[in-house]
């Protein structure tokens, strides 16, 4: 843990992480304080996939398959529009909702 501006706090080089620590990463900050850290791991999740050849569109049916309800979506969509370089609205018009 590192001292910034008087406040605790850490980091971890994402590139690093193999693809399994990279989810698991991310479902561990989940509801933390680190959020910088958890938008990094998103966004290098997010890029790793493109580089696969994953559209927006199916990474998008990927986070929301087997998810239910609308505000369980929407909370889905603010949580990873951002990684995706999308907006909300786009997000949800990806999934039709």
């Amino acid at each position: 843990m590192k001292k910034k501006n008087g406040n605790n706090f850490f980091d971890v080089d994402v590139s690093s992480l193999s693809n399994q620590n990279l989810v698991n990463t991310i479902k561990q900050l989940d509801d933390s304080a680190y959020i910088t850290v958890r938008k990094k791991a998103q966004k290098e999740l997010v890029n790793r996939l493109k580089e696969k050849g994953f559209s927006n569109k199916r990474i998008a049916m990927i986070l929301t398959n087997n998810v239910y309800g609308v505000r369980k979506r929407m909370a889905i969509a603010k949580e990873w529009s951002e990684a995706l370089e999308i907006s909300i609205e786009e997000f949800l018009r990806l999934i039709g909702k």
